[in-house]
């Protein structure tokens, strides 16, 4: 039966997804190379992103897609935190912090896209004994291109042996600049992979172990994607242990992909080739919360036909009212919600999307789209259903979604700017800074937008010319004086900390030299990125 308590447990499953996502990122601070992110065209953004293809040799099929650089080899670690960039400049930035969950994992472990195992590690100080086995797949895959799609960290399983549980959870899409993501994913089926995932949710791939059902083809892609990865990553969790019950979540596209692989698992090929899964699957109790999640099957008559190989629906929607991602009659029709249903119409008008199961809408969310689409929000409406019948609140939990503003490009002290009070959630900003940007992927950013600047020449865009190369010597002198400022025992402390302080201001108007060239002023901009958030998380003022 649906329950809302552990609709709120799982929220924090989604939220554990992104952030394992976040850590993923060769630079979560600006993953999509977004830069600055200033002004309407692109033009800049559009020369780096060709020359990364460029410079990974991507196939001709997948340059069409952001080249997201992610670190498919190396673990994210439960116990770390971490800062992302959610959006462009305007936005705030997230920390994504660890919480009970993530502390109580004493083991993770991954499996690659080919079903390899990626060899994990115990983390020592764990407070619980959960397993967690991270699983990859691919985003980007549409009707033409049904094999075409960008590799990535997809999700985690997570085994609880106290409650001999297994949950299932799937990453959200993220989308850099979220306007021009949804315009290059709909017109032209290109940008964001995992937007272009969205953008294909009404165009139908009709699958034959459904009896032909049509699936929206964006998702059911993406899920097959990750399979045999997901498998593998269930049974590494497990790891030949008890089993009483599954559940499968995720949030946004998450919770599309969690329902394609409970469907699956209920009625389908996941977990079909071993005889012992196979009982296991008749016998324990199986479930999917799908939170602010978009429907997955295309048409009433697709929904039935699903139906008669799953049985009983354990999906369970949980949604704000006015969110338009739902897409469902219990949606508040009105303004993006109505933008949103003519695209549909005009994209398939033919068949309507349905959701399977059964639709939970939160009275107690207000904020109106696409802030009604976010994981905090869903959390108000949560917390306000249970106070509802337990007759008593949770409180607050600022620690659930944390935003913050981060404007390197500013004065010293305004370059942070957070609503929290001090203590643990300020250290824990400090400590996620540090280890979210290195020097080298600095070094690695602001060169390739140093590449791309303007003009051809032999084939190639101009690059900075000797001149305003000299910034590169000028941070690296920054990155030697942050080294020594990082050991509290350095002589010459408050020298040195006056002369970083002087390198910092004069990167900053280099900055606002070059502002009116946006590649030029990517360079610098990283650049400072890297000293705010060292300074910062260093307390060296």
């Amino acid at each position: 039966m649906p329950d809302v308590e552990t609709a709120l447990e799982m929220l924090e499953y989604c939220r554990f997804a992104y952030k394992a996502y976040a850590q993923t990122c060769t630079y979560p601070l600006d993953p999509f190379y977004e830069a600055h992110g200033a002004g309407k065209w692109q033009g800049a953004r559009d020369r780096v992103m060709a020359h990364v293809h460029k410079l990974m040799d991507s196939d001709e099929d997948v340059r069409k897609f952001d080249p997201i650089e992610y670190n498919l080899t190396q673990l994210p670690n439960p116990s770390h935190g971490i800062v992302y960039r959610g959006g462009s400049a305007e936005e705030p930035y997230i920390l994504f912090q660890p919480r009970e969950l993530d502390r109580s994992i004493s083991y993770v472990q991954g499996v690659a896209l080919d079903g390899s195992d990626i060899w994990g590690f115990d983390i020592h100080g764990a407070i619980g004994s959960k397993r967690c086995c991270y699983f990859q797949g691919k985003t980007g895959m549409t009707q033409t291109h049904p094999e075409a799609g960008w590799p990535s960290w997809m999700g985690a399983a997570i085994y609880d042996p106290d409650k001999q549980r297994m949950v299932i959870t799937f990453r959200g899409s993220r989308s850099g600049k979220g306007g021009r993501a949804l315009s290059q994913a709909l017109v032209k089926s290109a940008g964001s992979p995992d937007w272009v995932t969205d953008m294909n949710h009404l165009k139908a791939v009709q699958v034959p172990r459904f009896s032909r059902a049509s699936l929206a083809c964006g998702f059911w892609y993406a899920y097959e994607s990750c399979r045999e990865s997901l498998e593998g990553a269930f049974l590494e969790a497990l790891h030949h242990r008890g089993l009483k019950e599954i559940i499968f979540t995720g949030h946004s596209l998450g919770g599309a992909l969690a329902q394609c692989a409970y469907i699956d698992m209920m009625g389908g090929e996941l977990l079909s080739r071993s005889a012992a899964m196979q009982r296991l699957k008749k016998t324990v109790p199986i479930s999917c919360y799908a939170i602010s999640a978009p429907p997955i099957v295309l048409g009433r008559e697709s929904a039935a036909k699903v139906s008669v190989h799953v049985g009983a629906m354990n999906i369970f929607h949980y949604f704000s009212p006015k969110d338009a991602v739902h897409h469902s009659a219990k949606v508040d029709f009105s303004g993006v919600t109505a933008v949103n249903s003519v695209v549909g119409f005009s994209t398939h008008p033919l068949t309507t999307a349905v959701h399977l199961g059964t639709e939970f809408p939160l009275e107690g969310c207000t904020a109106a789209f696409p802030d009604s689409h976010e994981p905090e929000e869903v959390r108000r409406g949560l917390v306000a259903a249970i106070a509802s019948f337990r007759r008593m609140g949770l409180g607050a939990d600022p620690g659930f979604w944390p935003t913050f503003e981060f404007n390197p490009c500013g004065a010293w002290g305004a370059s942070v700017r957070h609503g929290w009070a001090t203590g643990t959630l300020a250290e824990n900003l400090k400590m996620a800074l540090v280890s979210s940007v290195s020097d080298g992927g600095t070094q690695a950013r602001a060169e390739l937008w140093s590449e791309v600047i303007k003009g051809m020449e032999s084939g190639g865009y101009r690059r900075l010319d000797d001149t305003n190369g000299a910034a590169f010597d000028s941070f690296g002198d920054a990155v030697r004086l942050v080294g020594e400022l990082s050991n509290p025992f350095t002589d010459n402390r408050a020298q040195n900390a006056l002369e970083l302080k002087k390198l910092r201001t004069a990167l900053l108007k280099s900055y606002e030299g070059a502002s009116s060239h946006k590649a030029t002023s990517s360079v610098y901009f990283v650049m400072l990125q890297y000293l705010t958030a060292m300074q910062y998380g260093l307390d060296i003022v």
